[in-house]
């Protein structure tokens, strides 16, 4: 444009000279065109590369037309006009009218509003009332009344016409979608090309054109327009130097308005401006009335700004909520299509203690710090969204190889900073999960699922860390998930049984206790490691109630074994510290002894030493199990929270070995450990068990070691019910046959 002006400036005097340098840059502007509407045709994957297509189809063609009418003028050095050029712009106007048509019919329509059809109808009125009284008269008298020359004349501005009502439809379906600033210049470029035709065509029909004048200069802005939009289609990168997503606020409904008070300004001109009153009065209330209305918007703005923001806004910390971040993924996805998205699924570890131990207020600022140190770390590309109680999530487009662990990595040390909170000190630590688009899936579910999944493996493997979702974390989680799903039913359904290990005087080789120990044959999974799915019914809370049936059924089978004259021994039962804090389990021991009619003598619990992290709770209980006679013992005892100033208050009765330090008894350092845990054991008056004892090398050193009860495959694997009673069994008919030896 800028070129446009100078040449005009400096050929001002040759008329034919001007005439070519515009149509040399008209050219040039149109090669600009063809190869990014190309280019964009390619680059579109959706059904809107045909759109893309049509237009580049349809500059080609007028750039045929340009270059067959410039080639003849550059030769004779004078203006030459035939038929060829302008039948080519024509065809090449019908081209652009079928990519509109196509455009309109491919476009989702269910956010068109019905108000919508009352703007166009309005805008279309208005459009065809101007070209009717300025270029449908002056044409008739331009042909000198020839009606064909006349329809031939107006082709142009007729399709137009249809282009200018493609252009309003499409300019309405693009109101709430995510690439509207590219449509919207492809709608402001035809625009301008389309108003330079129409005051071309009044121009040249009234005598008053010349090259240079004011459409030139809209028909290469429009040029411009359409060329930048098929350019950022093209563009891999989708920053853009130009916004106009939001040229006038509430365009959509100011339309009728607009089009209204230009209406009247043509109108008033057409009488040469000769106001009376009553025409003067009339445009003064309808200026009134579109001032009023013009404020009734910017009121009605204001709610639907303030609704809209509680809708989709963390009322605490001020960041987008949840149903943001659904539409904000899927919005992401529908634009970078075959690009990488990034969720990372972040959950802060114990945050549940700080709002039970110090109060939901305490809780609540400290969400609103984290979410500001969340804010600080933010990048270019990147949105942070709370998803309520102590969930975030972070979007990140377009992630580079390492941005996702940088991220991660930064995330994880900036909460880790102690939070100064209403006079508390904090230390929070925090898992995240990583999922991608599309690699790990292609809908908002999914990438959810995913997140969400190798978020709890990051927990799973000790808290304050991350992890990324792959195919293999799919089937663990999946059998996680069936395992979770199955713990209910299992107990319901039976499927659950009690194998029994035996404790074994290590000198004489007697049966003189078991342990009860849970199995669960699952109907899909078959066999399940106790390994494995107890952790899950302590996480899911399922352990409360599996372990009362565990109580409950290894009292009942013990009083049966004993009902059929079996030896009288205690069954040791695994019991969770989650049942100790429950509070009922005292209660349901007594109900279970009475019901079952077993001595409590006979029952021993056995506890591991986390236990000792909430002695205040557990301590009450334990002596209460004390005074009922119940035994208690303390599992895996060397691996936990032991505290020697604990446990001697505590009513424990027997400590057991954890089977890692028995494995290893072969070295040294670890047989002298060993034998301090052993007397510790002594000095504190209680019974030492061993457990995982497999060699019989083992177990002379553990009766070195003043060791007498061991447990492990050396003796006995844990067994089901029917022979571990053949056991019990064997172990009657040898006492019987050492009374009748003595």
């Amino acid at each position: 444009m800028s070129i446009l002006a100078g040449w005009r400036f400096f050929f001002r005097e040759n008329t034919w000279v001007a005439g070519l340098g515009i149509t040399i840059l008209q050219t040039l502007a149109l090669i600009f065109n063809f190869y990014y509407l190309y280019q964009a045709s390619k680059k579109e994957v959706t059904r809107f590369k045909y759109f893309w297509r049509l237009l580049s189809v349809g500059t080609l063609i007028y750039l045929s037309g340009n270059i067959t009418w410039l080639f003849p003028q550059i030769m004779s050095g004078q203006p030459v006009n035939s038929a060829i050029e302008f039948t080519l712009w024509l065809i090449a106007y019908v081209v652009y009218l079928a990519a509109l048509i196509y455009r309109v019919w491919a476009s989702d329509r269910a956010s068109f509003k019905q108000y919508y059809h009352f703007n166009i109808a309005v805008f279309m009125v208005m459009l065809s009332s101007v070209i009717a009284y300025y270029l449908v008269d002056s044409a008739w008298d331009y042909t000198n009344n020839s009606i064909v020359m006349t329809l031939v004349t107006l082709a142009y501005p007729l399709i137009n016409l249809s282009s200018f009502f493609m252009i309003a439809i499409l300019y309405y379906l693009v109101q709430k979608n995510r690439e509207n600033n590219k449509i919207l210049f492809l709608i402001a470029g035809f625009s301008f090309t389309i108003s330079a035709d129409y005051v071309y065509t009044y121009l040249e029909m009234n005598g008053s054109y010349y090259p240079g004048s004011a459409p030139d200069y809209l028909w290469l802005f429009g040029l411009w327009l359409i060329g930048l939009s098929a350019y950022y289609v093209k563009k891999e990168n989708e920053q853009q130097l130009f916004n106009i997503s939001k040229p006038v606020k509430h365009a959509d409904m100011m339309m009728p308005y607009i089009v209204t008070l230009i209406l009247i300004g043509l109108v008033i001109d057409s009488y040469n401006w000769q106001l009376n009153a009553l025409s003067l009065g009339a445009l003064v209330i309808i200026v009134m009335i579109i001032g009023r209305q013009v404020y009734v918007l910017r009121q009605n703005d204001e709610l639907i700004e303030e609704y809209s923001y509680l809708a989709h806004h963390d009322s605490l910390t001020g960041l987008k909520n949840r149903v943001s971040f659904k539409k904000e993924l899927d919005a992401e996805m529908a634009v970078r299509k075959d690009n990488e998205i990034a969720l990372l699924m972040i959950d802060l570890d114990r945050f549940k203690i700080v709002n039970d131990t110090l109060g939901h207020q305490v809780g609540d600022l400290l969400l609103k710090k984290i979410a500001n140190r969340l804010l600080q770390i933010m990048e270019q590309g990147m949105q942070v969204f709370r998803l309520g109680g102590d969930e975030f999530a972070v979007i990140i487009s377009r992630p580079k190889d390492d941005v996702c662990e940088r991220i991660a990595n930064k995330i994880l040390l900036i909460l880790q900073d102690p939070f100064s909170v209403d006079g508390h000190d904090i230390t929070l630590t925090t898992s995240i999960g990583v999922s991608m688009y599309p690699e790990n899936g292609k809908t908002y579910e999914e990438l959810f699922r995913f997140a969400d999944t190798a978020m709890y493996l990051a927990k799973d493997k000790g808290k304050n860390g991350f992890e990324f979702f792959n195919e293999q974390l799919n089937q663990i989680m999946s059998r996680r998930m069936t395992i979770e799903n199955g713990l209910q039913n299992g107990l319901r359904e039976g499927q659950f049984s009690l194998h029994y290990q035996p404790k074994v005087d290590l000198k004489t080789r007697q049966i003189i206790g078991m342990e009860a120990l849970l199995r669960w044959n699952h109907p899909e999974l078959g066999e399940i490691s106790p390994v494995e799915f107890i952790p899950v019914a302590e996480e899911t809370g399922h352990i409360i109630a599996i372990g009362e049936w565990v109580i409950r059924e290894a009292c009942r089978q013990n009083k049966r074994w004993q009902r059929k004259g079996l030896p009288f021994l205690p069954v040791a039962v695994n019991v969770s510290v989650k049942q100790f804090q429950n509070g009922k389990l005292l209660s349901y021991i007594k109900r279970v002894l009475h019901e079952t009619g077993m001595e409590s003598r006979y029952l021993e619990l056995e506890v591991t030493e986390s236990i000792m992290q909430d002695i205040h709770q557990s301590s009450p209980v334990l002596h209460d199990l004390r005074e009922m006679k119940i035994s208690i013992s303390i599992d895996d005892f060397g691996t936990g929270y032991s505290s020697l100033h604990i446990i001697q208050k505590l009513p424990v009765d027997t400590i057991k070995l954890d089977k890692s330090f028995i494995a290893e008894m072969e070295e040294p350092s670890q047989l002298a450990f060993v034998k301090s845990l052993i007397a510790l054991g002594e000095s504190l008056d209680l019974a030492v068990v061993a457990e995982g004892v497999e060699t019989e090398s083992q177990v002379n050193k553990l009766l070195d070691s003043r060791c007498r009860i061991g447990q492990g495959y050396l003796f006995s694997r844990p067994v089901p019910v029917d022979a571990f009673e053949e056991m019990m069994k064997d172990t009657l008919i040898n006492r019987e046959i050492r009374k009748l030896g003595t």
